[in-house]
This record gives structure tokens, C-alpha cells and sequence, in this order.
């Protein structure tokens, strides 16, 4: 009796083994390309300098960068990020970002509110990208704040 269980299983191990050797191997043919699994993303870095009326760089000023147009239906919807300028008046903002957006919003202002906010749309065209990854993309974008008018 365990040596016809025994046939019977190594049988059936062979026909299932067969079966999947089968099928593994027609899946193959077609041409068709992989599956890929995963999230389309991009690198985007904005970055420039703040000067004052006089060209001269200034130091401490808040850079915002939202999306534009903000995502509806996203959970990033309305993200944005903020960096400041550093002693030579320059900023750096850099995204990997998950759905690739296709323009920011950089705002410029002084957070002792001295001088006027200013603000500037940039559209991002990824580039060199394969498969997921879209590529990357940068722009330079400057400010020339002016002070308010008392």
C-alpha cells in the first residue's frame, strides 16, 4: 500500500511539473514586454538667487514651491515645500516625486515682510527617462525683490 501511495504521488509530481514547464514557457512567447510594478516618478530641482533692488544678495528669504496646478485627488494634494536662501542669497529646492507633476509655483517673500513677495510659474519637462523613471529636469529661477512702499 505505501509503495502504490508512493508511485501514485512521484506520478503526480511529474505531470504537475510538466504542466507548469508548459505553461512557463508559452508565457514567453508573444513578444510582449515585461510587466513592470512600480510608480512613474522624476527628479526636478529648481534652483536660483534673491537679490535686493541694489543686486545685492540677500539672505534669509523664504522660497515656497507648490505644485501647479495643486493635485486634486491625490494625498499630496496642495503639497509644497519651503527652503531658504542661504549667505549668498541662493536656494535649492530637489524633488523625486511619485506621479510626476508638470509645473510648481515658486514664491518668493521675506519673512520680516519688508519687502514685496513675488512669484513665478515653472513648467518641468522630464527628459532621459526609461520605463518608470521619467527622467529629470531644471530650471533657474532668480528674484529681484523690491521693498514695499510705505
Amino acid at each position: 500500500m505505501r509503495k502504490r501511495r508512493r508511485n501514485l504521488l512521484d506520478f503526480s509530481n511529474r505531470m504537475l511539473s510538466g504542466a507548469l514547464a508548459l505553461l512557463g514557457f508559452t508565457s514567453c512567447i508573444g513578444g510582449e514586454s515585461p510587466d513592470e510594478y512600480g510608480t512613474p516618478y522624476a527628479e526636478y530641482e529648481i534652483k536660483g538667487k534673491v537679490l535686493d533692488e541694489k543686486k545685492e544678495p540677500m539672505t534669509g528669504m523664504r522660497v515656497i514651491v507648490k505644485e501647479n496646478p495643486p493635485a486634486t485627488d491625490s494625498y499630496y494634494s496642495g503639497r509644497k515645500d519651503t527652503v531658504y536662501t542661504g549667505d549668498t542669497g541662493e536656494y535649492l529646492f530637489k524633488d523625486d516625486r511619485a506621479w510626476p507633476t508638470m509645473g510648481y509655483r515658486v514664491v518668493c517673500e521675506d519673512p520680516d515682510g519688508v519687502y514685496k513677495a513675488d512669484s513665478v510659474d515653472v513648467e518641468m519637462k522630464p527628459e532621459h527617462g526609461k520605463g518608470w523613471y521619467e527622467g529629470r529636469d531644471s530650471k533657474e529661477v532668480d528674484f529681484e525683490l523690491k521693498k514695499k512702499e510705505e
